[in-house]
């Protein structure tokens, strides 16, 4: 399980036209974050990269299980060139597909959640 249901009730407090509004507001805005760190990752461009993780995982952080959130913490830093040794763009792209994989997982389970 990706989705931590128990931090979603906390954050929408039971609410669930709370729930279905953030829901859909992530799913909506989704699509273009992943865009965003796909074509920073074609480019190379190591700074995007690591400011488009950045904000996909700050709209996780809503969502996800704190291991989940932290594989996207290293994604950022691995980006960001602030790990040793550094991961090659390559190794990172295999990493990224890992953590998009789950990623699926999370948005049927959240659609679920919400009854969306």
């Amino acid at each position: 399980m990706i989705l931590d249901q128990d931090r979603v009730r906390d954050i929408t407090r039971g609410n669930s036209k709370l729930l279905v509004s953030i829901s859909q507001l992530f799913l909506k805005e989704l699509p273009d974050m992943i865009s965003n760190i796909e074509q920073a990752y074609q480019q190379a461009d190591r700074k995007t990269l690591s400011i488009a993780v950045h904000r996909l995982k700050s709209a996780l952080g809503n969502f996800v299980t704190s291991s989940y959130y932290q594989e996207f913490s290293r994604l950022e830093s691995s980006a960001a060139e602030n790990e040793s040794p550094v991961v090659t763009l390559s190794d990172w792209g295999n990493d990224w597909n890992a953590a998009k994989l789950k990623l699926d997982t999370m948005i049927v389970e959240l659609t679920e959640m919400a009854g969306i």
